[in-house]
C-alpha cells in the first residue's frame, strides 16, 4: 500500500529537530533562492556586459548578499513569530502519524522525531512518454510500537520524482548490493 504527500518526509523531521541555521532556510526555501539568483545573473549581464571578466565575481557578490538578506529577514522574523518552520513541519508530521496508519505503520509523533536516513538512492527512469526523469529514493528507519508496546524499527522508501511535488511513502527496505571483494572501482 502506498500514501501520497506533498512534502519531504524527512525534510520535515529535519525542519521540527534542527535550530534555526542557514542550511534550513536554504532546504525550504532553494526554489526561491535560485529565482532571486537567477534574476541577479542577468541583471549584473546588462548592467556589466561590457566588463565580462568581472561579471562572475560580482555574480558571486550578488548572490551571497541576496542569500545573507533572506537569512537576515528570516532571522527577523524568527524573533518576532518564532520557528515558523519548525511549526509548519510539526503540523504536518503530526498529520502524517495518522496516514501513516493506512500503511499499517503504528507510530506517535515523539517516536517519529526519533527517525533516521538510512539510505539515499537516484536512479534515471523513462515516464509514459518516453521521456528519462530522476528519481530519488530515500530509506528512513521509523520507530513504530508493535501488538506488545514494544518499540520496533520499521523502514519506510520514500520515492520522489525530481521536479514535481508527490512524494510516495511505502513500507519497504534497501536491497543489498553485491560488491567484487578486491575491486578499486
Amino acid at each position: 500500500m502506498k500514501l501520497v504527500i506533498n512534502y519531504d518526509f524527512f525534510n520535515a523531521i529535519l525542519d521540527v529537530n534542527q535550530k534555526f541555521i542557514p542550511m534550513k532556510v536554504f532546504r525550504n526555501r532553494k526554489k526561491y533562492l535560485v529565482f532571486v539568483s537567477i534574476l541577479y545573473l542577468f541583471g549584473d549581464y546588462y548592467i556589466f556586459k561590457k566588463r565580462m571578466p568581472e561579471l562572475l565575481s560580482c555574480v558571486v557578490q550578488q548572490t551571497s548578499g541576496c542569500f545573507m538578506t533572506f537569512c537576515m529577514f528570516n532571522c527577523i522574523a524568527i524573533n518576532i513569530g518564532g520557528d515558523f518552520y519548525k511549526d509548519e513541519g510539526q503540523e504536518k508530521l503530526k498529520k502524517l502519524v495518522s496516514d501513516l496508519k493506512n500503511i499499517y505503520v503504528n507510530t506517535d509523533y515523539d517516536l517519529l522525531l526519533n527517525s533516521e536516513l538510512i539510505k539515499r538512492k537516484y536512479k534515471v527512469q523513462l515516464n509514459e512518454n518516453k521521456i528519462p526523469e530522476l528519481m530519488e529514493e530515500k530509506y528512513i528507519l521509523v520507530p513504530t510500537n508493535d501488538f506488545s508496546n514494544n518499540i520496533k524499527n520499521v523502514s519506510i522508501k520514500q520515492e520522489h520524482i525530481i521536479g514535481s511535488t508527490d512524494y510516495v511513502l511505502s513500507v519497504g527496505s534497501p536491497k543489498k548490493e553485491l560488491k567484487l571483494a578486491y575491486s578499486n572501482v
